[in-house]
């Protein structure tokens, strides 16, 4: 199954991702989580993590706190997102999601 990158215009977007791996990581649905928006602005996370004008990834980290977890979304050639020091969702720029276990 091929989905499209986290973040392009046919993807996940990261802010939604963001949602799914914290639920992933508390073993709940994302519903049962607090709005994101509480915490940070997801159209700024979105933005930041969009693909350039070119297509390439962007390069970079974010930490934040969201609902009581510790968020870093790191960027090189993949999109990693680690909740409380766990590795929970990795995304190739050109692959599959993969969600790593926790």
């Amino acid at each position: 199954m091929n989905n499209p990158p986290i973040g392009s215009a046919d993807g996940v977007s990261v802010s939604v991702a963001i949602v799914t791996a914290v639920a992933s990581y508390r073993n709940v649905v994302s519903t049962e989580l607090p709005p994101l928006y509480e915490w940070i602005d997801p159209d700024a996370v979105d933005a930041l993590f969009e693909p350039t004008r070119t297509g390439g990834p962007r390069h970079g980290r974010l930490e934040f706190s969201y609902a009581g977890h510790e968020i870093v979304l790191e960027c090189d050639d993949r999109l990693t997102i680690t909740v409380d020091g766990t590795p929970v969702v990795e995304r190739s720029c050109a692959t599959e999601l993969e969600s790593v276990s926790v």
